[in-house]
């Protein structure tokens, strides 16, 4: 999982990060690279993890407690490499 503070957020601080991640896993001979917690509200990610071709798997309704105690759905992604 990734998270960058609200105070750095716009400086495409999670692009390299994922980028990364994706370069690393690749390099190590991962076949797959899955992100299995993207909370569904959290629009910018979405289109992050889309823009650099992973793939939605569906929606777990539900499946994510936010800070509040509330639950809000959440939508796996994977990349393959």
């Amino acid at each position: 999982s990734y998270a960058v503070s609200s105070a750095c957020r716009g400086k495409h601080i999670g692009e390299a990060l994922v980028k990364d991640c994706l370069a690393k896993a690749k390099e190590i001979g991962f076949r797959v690279l899955q992100f299995n917690a993207v909370v569904a509200s959290n629009i910018h990610a979405r289109h992050l993890y889309e823009r650099l071709g992973f793939t939605q798997l569906g929606t777990i309704p539900g499946g994510f407690r936010m800070p509040d105690g509330s639950f809000e759905d959440i939508c796996p992604y994977f990349h393959e490499l």
